[in-house]
Parts: C-alpha cells; sequence; structure tokens
C-alpha cells in the first residue's frame, strides 16, 4: 500500500510541475507588468524628452486622506505617459500637481523632479519654476530659489509678484543691493505695495537708514493695514532715532502678520492643491506661508469633524495666538490638556504663556512639568536655562545648557551661554576657555561663539590666557563677515578690546569714537557698555572680558509670539 501510493506520486508529478509551472509564469508575467505599468517610476521618451523617474515616495506618515490624494494623482500621470496620443501641456500639468501635492508632505527630491519633468515639457511656461523656485523659498532653500526663479524672470520679466518673491528670496541671503532693485520693481504695482514697502523698510533698517525706513513701513502700512508685522521693525527705526515714546506704541501693536502677496499664479497653486487636502494638512500648509488667518480657519475646519484631536488643538491654539487671539488660544490649550492631560507640547506652551505675563513661577513650573514627561524637551530646558540666567542661578543655568546642548545640539545660544554661566558661577577662566575654543572649533559658522572667544582671548582675567593678535583677528573677520553681523556695535567693540590688549589704548579709543558721537542711536544696553568701556580705555585698563548686560553673552529677549510660531512641533495633528 505505502508502495502504491509511492508510485502514484511519481506518476502525477510531471502533470503537476506542469501546472506549477503555469502558475508561477502567469505570476511572474502579471508581477513584470505591474513593474512596467509604473511609468512614472520608468517613464518613456515623450516628445523628444527623456523624463527623469520619479520612484514611488514613503507616504505612510501622511494622512489618510493625502495617501488618497498623492496615489491619485500619481496614477493619473501613469495613464498619461501609458497614452501614446497623450496631450503635452496636460502631462506638464500632471507632473506639476504631483510636484505639488509631494511638497505638502515634505518629500521635496521628487517633487522638484517632477517640476524639472514639467518644466522640459513646457519650457516656455513660466508657472513650473516660478512654483518650484517658490516651494524651495518656502522649505528654505535659498540657492534653489533663486536659480528658479531667475529662469522664470527670464520667461515672463512682466509678472510683477515675481520680484517680491526674489526679492524676498535675495534679502534672506543677505545680498541686500540685488534684493532692493527687484522689490523696487514690484513697489511699482499697487496691488504689491504692502509686502514690497515691508521688505524694503526691513533692509533700510538693517543698513541702519532708519530716516528712510520709516516712510517705506508706513507705506506699507497704508497699502495693507492688517499686516500688523510691519510694526516691528518700524519700532526699530525709533527706537534707534531716540523716539522711544513711537517705538513703545509701534511695539504694542506688533503681531505676527505679514503682508499678503497678490500673487495669481500661487492662488491657482493653492487652489489646485487645496481641493486635495484635508483641513488639518492645508492648515500647516497656510501657516508655512505666513497666511494665519487662513490656518485658524482650516483647523477650526479639521476640528469640527475630529473635535478629539489634541495635537491638532494645540496647533490650532498656537495659530490662534498668531493672529492676536491671545484668550481663545489659551482656552484651546487647556482644552487639549483635558483630552491628554500629558501633552508635552501644551503644558511648555502655557509656560511660553506665563513668561510672556510676567508669571515666571508658573512658567518654571510648567517647563518642569514638560521635563517629567519628556526629559529631553529641548525648549523646556532652554527656557529653564534661561530663567536661571537671568535670576543669577549661574551654577543651574549651567548645568541647563549643557542639558539642552546634549539633547540638541542645534539650540545655539546654549553653545556661549553655558559658558558664561560656568564662569561666573565660579568656574575657571582656563577651563572655560578650553570648552569654548572646542566648541569654537566645531562650529565655526557661530559668529556668537568667535564673539565671546574673541573677547576672553583679549582680556581674560589670567594674562596668561590672553592672545590680542589672536583676538585681533577673530574680531577682524566678524567686522568682514556679513552673514555674521559686519560691523554691528559689538563686533567694533571687541576689536577695540583686542587693539587695547595689545597695549593700544588710544587706538581702541579712537576705534570707538564715532559710535560715541551717535551713541544716541544705540540701544540703552549697549550705549551704557560702549561709554564703560571707552571710560577704562582712557584710564588705561582693560574692561571685563565678558560684561554683564552684553546683549551677544545673555539669553535672547523672550518672544513668546516667535516660539508659537517657530517651536517644532513633532505631531501638528
Amino acid at each position: 500500500m505505502p508502495d502504491h501510493h509511492v508510485g502514484s506520486a511519481v506518476r502525477a508529478k510531471p502533470a503537476l510541475i506542469a501546472v506549477l509551472s503555469a502558475a508561477l509564469l502567469l505570476a511572474l508575467l502579471a508581477a513584470a507588468a505591474g513593474v512596467q505599468a509604473d511609468l512614472v517610476a520608468d517613464p518613456p521618451r515623450a516628445f523628444g524628452i527623456d523624463l527623469k523617474p520619479i520612484p514611488e515616495a514613503d507616504i505612510s506618515g501622511a494622512e489618510p486622506l493625502m495617501q488618497q490624494a498623492l496615489t491619485r494623482a500619481r496614477a493619473e500621470l501613469d495613464t498619461l505617459l501609458e497614452t501614446p496620443e497623450a496631450d503635452r501641456n496636460a502631462l506638464a500639468a500632471a507632473y506639476g500637481r504631483l510636484g505639488a501635492l509631494l511638497i505638502l508632505v515634505e518629500v521635496e527630491a521628487q517633487a522638484d523632479v517632477c517640476l524639472y519633468n514639467a518644466m522640459a515639457l513646457q519650457p516656455d511656461e513660466v508657472r513650473w519654476p516660478y512654483y518650484a523656485g517658490y516651494l524651495a523659498m518656502l522649505a528654505g532653500n535659498l540657492e534653489n530659489a533663486v536659480t528658479y526663479l531667475e529662469r522664470a524672470r527670464s520667461i515672463a520679466p512682466d509678472y510683477a509678484p515675481l520680484y517680491v518673491r526674489l526679492g524676498k528670496v535675495r534679502m534672506d541671503q543677505s545680498d541686500l543691493a540685488e534684493a532692493k532693485q527687484a522689490l523696487q520693481r514690484a513697489a511699482e504695482e499697487p496691488s504689491l505695495a504692502g509686502p514690497a514697502n515691508y521688505y524694503l523698510g526691513q533692509i533700510a533698517v538693517l543698513e541702519r537708514r532708519y530716516n528712510d525706513a520709516i516712510p517705506l513701513l508706513q507705506a506699507a502700512l497704508a497699502a495693507t493695514p492688517d499686516a500688523t508685522e510691519v510694526h516691528y521693525p518700524l519700532a526699530q527705526a525709533y527706537r534707534a532715532l531716540g523716539d522711544n515714546e513711537r517705538a513703545r506704541h509701534e511695539l504694542a501693536l506688533f503681531e505676527l502678520r505679514a503682508p499678503v502677496v497678490a500673487d495669481p499664479l500661487i492662488d491657482e497653486l493653492t487652489a489646485a492643491t487645496h481641493r486635495a487636502l484635508p483641513a488639518f494638512k492645508e492648515a500647516l500648509y497656510a501657516v508655512r506661508g505666513g497666511n494665519y488667518d487662513t490656518a485658524v480657519q482650516r483647523f477650526a475646519d479639521g476640528l469640527d469633524v475630529d473635535p478629539d484631536n489634541a495635537a491638532a488643538r494645540v496647533s490650532y491654539a498656537r495659530v490662534l495666538w498668531l493672529t492676536g487671539a491671545q484668550a481663545q488660544a489659551e482656552a484651546e490649550l487647556a482644552r487639549a490638556l483635558e483630552l491628554a492631560p500629558q501633552q508635552p507640547l501644551a503644558l511648555f506652551l502655557q509656560g511660553v504663556i506665563a513668561q510672556q505675563r510676567g508669571d515666571l513661577a508658573q512658567a518654571a513650573n510648567r517647563y518642569r512639568q514638560v521635563l517629567a514627561l519628556e526629559p529631553g524637551h529641548s525648549g523646556a530646558l532652554f527656557q529653564l536655562a534661561n530663567l536661571d540666567f537671568r535670576a543669577g542661578r549661574f551654577d543651574a543655568a549651567a548645568d541647563g545648557y549643557a542639558k539642552v546642548l546634549a539633547v540638541d545640539e542645534d539650540v545655539v545660544p546654549a553653545r556661549v551661554l553655558g559658558q558664561v554661566a560656568a564662569l561666573r558661577a565660579g568656574a575657571s577662566a582656563g577651563e572655560v576657555l578650553a570648552r569654548l575654543r572646542a566648541l569654537a572649533d566645531a562650529h565655526p559658522e557661530d559668529p556668537q561663539l568667535r564673539y565671546a572667544l574673541a573677547r576672553m582671548l583679549a582680556a581674560a582675567d589670567d594674562p596668561g590666557l590672553r592672545d590680542p593678535a589672536a583676538a585681533r583677528a577673530l574680531a577682524g573677520a566678524l567686522i568682514a563677515d556679513p552673514t555674521a553681523g559686519g560691523p554691528i556695535p559689538p563686533h567694533q567693540r571687541a576689536l577695540a578690546l583686542a587693539r587695547a590688549a595689545g597695549g593700544d589704548f588710544d587706538g581702541a579709543a579712537a576705534l570707538l569714537k564715532p559710535m560715541q558721537e551717535a551713541a544716541w542711536m544705540l540701544p540703552p544696553a549697549e550705549a551704557d557698555l560702549l561709554q564703560t568701556e571707552l571710560t577704562a580705555y582712557a584710564d588705561g585698563h582693560l574692561p571685563a572680558p565678558w560684561p554683564e548686560g552684553d546683549t551677544l553673552l545673555a539669553p535672547p529677549l523672550f518672544n513668546a509670539a516667535q516660539v508659537m510660531r517657530d517651536y517644532p512641533a513633532t505631531k501638528p495633528y
């Protein structure tokens, strides 16, 4: 009996192999067809153009509705690519649509390729390089933004909104001459007077042309009265001109709301993409563009559908704060904590609000609650360290800044502030100088470290630690480097200190004399430091290397709006 079964199995084997072979062949053909069907990843030559492939992106972290929109856009593009009589303009539009959606989920490499293909298909169509430049600008890729925007300008030199975008990017690159040229062209259009004059006013402030800045910024407000962000540089200009009362008045009106750019091409882009966007994603897109009013509305729309989404409610609170609805923002944070009592970001932002009000004990309490839940929360660590520093608790501050850098070495001010706090807590100047040198070597791009190092090498309490020549080289490099701030008053004072350290007290005083004559233009703390150091040089001795009141050696001024706008959320909804 057993032999019979074995024999049957052997006799059946050829037929079984045939069936399995056929099944395997069908499976392989189906798999091959599936691979070939993804023409987006392996595009055919179309219209004489070698299109670049766009591999599948990992969109698993996107909202389900956004995943569906991306899948649909890719499928539409795939269909067009397999159609022999495909319309060239429709194919370009499909690439552009997929690229815009990919940007929204921050898959920038594939998005860039999409727009590249759209440009290749329609080389004389301005929208593709313009969109690529606009989206690169939002992502902070300034060099790419300039390249694309200049290409767009070569196609459509009369498209005025382009000059606002180009001027803003050039300004962010510190290329102020090119920025002014572009923005002055944009300002000729009445519909763009608000944003163009706003940026021109900012440039005038950066160049210390305060009398020029004021009419430009006033013109920006006249054209866009809701653009409350303009009041901040206006306050700076009045402060520099000595009109402190007007400066305080303008500062009280400041809220983060930039002038809106009237831009038909971007309106088309947002209309095309927003149809595919769920509310929360659209809200975040609006935030990236500085359109906080739209963000408020879309977060509200999303919360109507998903009211228990605590993370989205925190994001909603943030944009409410940025639009001036501060009481409502606080209420939304409280609601978020009712939904998720251990929501670190909500607690952190409650601490930020308390600190803005001046309730430092409550702020510190909230920050400690955050750290109990998330010990590596760099925001809470940094704000606590700043509170300790300003209260003179330098041991605690030094420890706090060290913890900040242990979890996030890109919290730039913590590098210098940790060493300043350590010195004031009693650490030896030699130890502090060694750590400062190591930090400056590790972060040569950090001007604050170079400034602190220059002053310490010039005037360390221990003469054996001083190196006036090195200090002079560091200070001179800072003055020559526009990306570091150039010849700002602190850098001038550092160079003067280095000269005095080499015995040239008269030269140090002569260097600062022009600043002394215009001291009324300086912030009060900077003017006081200038006078203190001039007095020391007149007496023939060195001032303190790291004096109290030096804004480059102290925590940054607290700004709740800036934290609300810029602090990253790992899960915004």
